[in-house]
């Protein structure tokens, strides 16, 4: 007899109609924001649809990216979500005008974020994606861009934006989701998290803590992931977490083959190889972010929902009882 996932059993994601009528009502949103611009988008094409609506808004060369899966308090307040593409939009174009591929603003809209009908959104330059192509030196590519992030001059990055309140606030939420996250498993995580905000609360316990590691702008989610193969070659995207960090956060999860390779090729670039202690504790962090995600959960489709909840065992797994 097959096993009903929780979310399957009381309804605890959005079903399929609530998660339809907000991914239409996102790319409407693009289309009236693209309109104000003089950009038709009569054959909108949705690209993407988990953690945000990625949309081509075809026939333009433009791709609006819109946050959907987000907690209560970046709903009611969108000045945060604002200020992140801010940094995202500056670090794309501080890459580029380095000479690093990356994804570009769309030259057809102003290079800022926008609102419209309670989505926040920013406007790309739509790219040819050539399938199933990969990286030939995924090591290699991180320490580049590790580089190239290291000539970045823009003062104004946070300091660790993974790193903040959404994180408390999704445990509170899981409070009322004991369907997903256990009591026990719950208890596990707050302690956790007190656990690494000791280091990554503030700059100055970060620096007490690893005072040789230094910070310097990162991709901030996972950058192997997040390249696109073009018939130009890897181009950069989803820099919507870019800022202040420890380069051991865009190594997490990657293996100890990988950290080895990527340490060989930093140090050619003038960069510093991993510290094992801190990407030990930026994988505990990196955990700790996936299991907060539960706390979602009304807010996410079911197939987002199913894709985490096999990996609490994992996660349980990673830090013992």
């Amino acid at each position: 007899m097959a096993v009903t996932a929780p979310w399957e059993r009381d309804a605890v994601a959005m079903d399929d109609d609530a998660r339809a009528d907000r991914t239409a009502r996102a790319v409407a949103a693009a289309r009236a924001v693209a309109a104000e611009h003089g950009v038709a988008a009569g054959e909108a094409v949705v690209l993407h649809d988990l953690f945000s609506v990625v949309v081509h808004l075809a026939p333009a060369p433009v791709v609006m990216r819109i946050p959907t899966v987000l907690p209560p308090s970046r709903r009611a307040d969108p000045a945060r979500t604002l200020a992140e593409r801010r940094d995202e939009i500056a670090v794309s174009v501080a890459l580029g005008d380095l000479g690093f591929p990356t994804t570009k603003p769309s030259p057809l809209l102003p290079s800022v974020p926008f609102e419209c009908d309670g989505f926040v959104m920013t406007a790309w330059e739509h790219v040819e994606v050539l399938p199933d192509a990969e990286l030939d030196d995924p090591p290699g590519y991180v320490a580049d861009l590790h580089a190239a992030l290291r000539g970045v001059d823009l003062p104004c990055l946070p300091f660790l934006v993974f790193w903040d309140d959404w994180l408390t606030e999704t445990l509170d939420l899981l409070a009322d989701l004991p369907e997903l996250l256990a009591p026990a498993d719950l208890a596990l995580a707050r302690r956790e998290y007190q656990r690494v905000d000791e280091v990554f609360g503030s700059p100055e316990a970060f620096a007490a803590a690893f005072p040789h590691a230094g910070v310097q702008p990162i991709h901030g989610d996972g950058p192997t992931h997040n390249v696109l193969a073009t018939p130009a070659g890897p181009v950069v995207t989803d820099l919507e977490h870019a800022c202040l960090g420890p380069v051991e956060w865009d190594l997490a999860m990657t293996g100890p083959e990988f950290v080895s390779a990527y340490d060989a090729a930093t140090v050619l670039r003038g960069g510093r190889p991993a510290d094992r202690e801190l990407l030990a504790l930026c994988e505990s962090a990196r955990w700790l972010q996936i299991v907060c995600c539960l706390g979602l959960a009304p807010w996410s489709p079911p197939d987002l929902v199913d894709g985490i909840l096999p990996l609490v065992d994992v996660w349980r797994g990673t830090i013992g009882d």
